[in-house]
């Protein structure tokens, strides 16, 4: 899908929104000399002595140090950046577009392409204001432009779609709203987390959710098995 493709299908959303050692032994035994002692006595000779074997007692002690198993779970450094109705983590829509970029920038690293500012009529679709900007980290598209829903009259931050993922696995992985849901939840996690979410069959586009206006996102398909491909935040460019 190209990215004109994919922000020309949120249009779709949009419009029905106007209508989401063992150790060794440490001693052997000893035994001691044998002492003989004789009097002066001609006819007379002291008993002979044996002097007991010196004893020697080797002690071994073992100690066992019970092993010790340390599991560590690493966050991914995008779970920071959550998914929200109003912005993507602590950026929120109507931000300056710099400020927003340099703040996911220091999540992320550097982006993986820019678009520049550009004709509105761009590769995005036709998109509000005289100027728009995408800036991508992977499978992670932000949006500004000059004049949306939330901002006008200068350059600032209105949009987001996360995934789908077009490599093996999502990158950034590990992006999900404040209640759970990122690529890969399932129909089911969805409704349980927004009860009010309206899910809506493959038209001209992929099956997709819908939590709010500014929240939505499209899915493998509409039963409870199924699982979310992409989330977008804000209101995106149309055709």
């Amino acid at each position: 899908m190209t990215v004109r493709g994919a922000f020309g299908i949120i249009v779709a959303i949009s419009l029905v929104l106007a209508g989401c050692g063992g150790d060794d032994e440490a001693a052997a035994t000893t035994l001691a000399p044998i002492i003989t002692s004789q009097t002066t006595a001609p006819t007379t000779a002291a008993p002979t002595t044996t002097a007991p074997p010196a004893s020697s007692s080797t002690t071994t002690s073992t100690t066992t140090t019970p092993e010790s198993t340390t599991t560590s779970t690493s966050i991914p450094a995008a779970a920071a950046l959550v998914l929200r109705d109003n912005g993507l983590g602590d950026a929120l829509f109507g931000t300056e577009a710099d400020e927003v970029v340099r703040y996911v920038q220091a999540v992320l690293g550097p982006p993986t392409a820019d678009s520049g500012w550009a004709d509105p009529f761009s590769a995005f679709g036709v998109c509000p204001g005289t100027e728009v900007r995408g800036v991508t980290w992977g499978d992670l598209t932000l949006l500004f432009s000059d004049v949306s829903t939330v901002a006008t009259g200068r350059r600032h931050f209105f949009n987001y779609v996360y995934g789908p993922a077009f490599g093996v696995s999502i990158q950034p992985e590990g992006m999900r709203t404040d209640t759970g849901i990122g690529i890969g939840s399932t129909v089911a996690d969805v409704k349980a987390v927004f009860p009010t979410v309206m899910i809506f069959p493959p038209d001209i586009a992929d099956a997709y959710f819908v939590v709010s206006e500014n929240l939505s996102g499209f899915l493998t398909g509409t039963t409870d098995d199924d699982t979310v491909r992409s989330v977008i935040g804000g209101i995106g460019c149309g055709e």
